[in-house]
């Protein structure tokens, strides 16, 4: 996904070259929750990520997870004290 907003900035200032790999992440994560017909957890969806060769921590995961969720890419429930599961907006 090549959005004209990774490129630049609001301010029209290019994006570095780390910025432009974490939105790379970004992308991946939102694309393979999209290819999943069910829900789940952060920590299955982290282990499969770290598979495909995306070194990250479980932190770092759940932060860009609450991002995405904020910006509306994927959807967060709620099923159990203190445990949620992640699906795609798109099922």
């Amino acid at each position: 996904m090549n959005y004209p907003a990774q490129i630049y900035r609001a301010s029209k200032s290019r994006l570095t070259e780390k910025q432009k790999e974490y939105n790379r992440v970004n992308d991946l994560i939102v694309e393979y929750i999209n290819t999943l017909k069910e829900t789940n957890d952060a920590e299955f969806l982290w282990l499969e990520i770290t598979k495909k060769g995306y070194k990250m921590s479980i932190t770092s995961f759940y932060s860009r997870l609450k991002k995405l969720v904020e910006a509306g890419l994927i959807i967060k429930i709620h099923v159990a004290n203190n445990k949620f599961v992640y699906k795609s907006i798109l099922y």
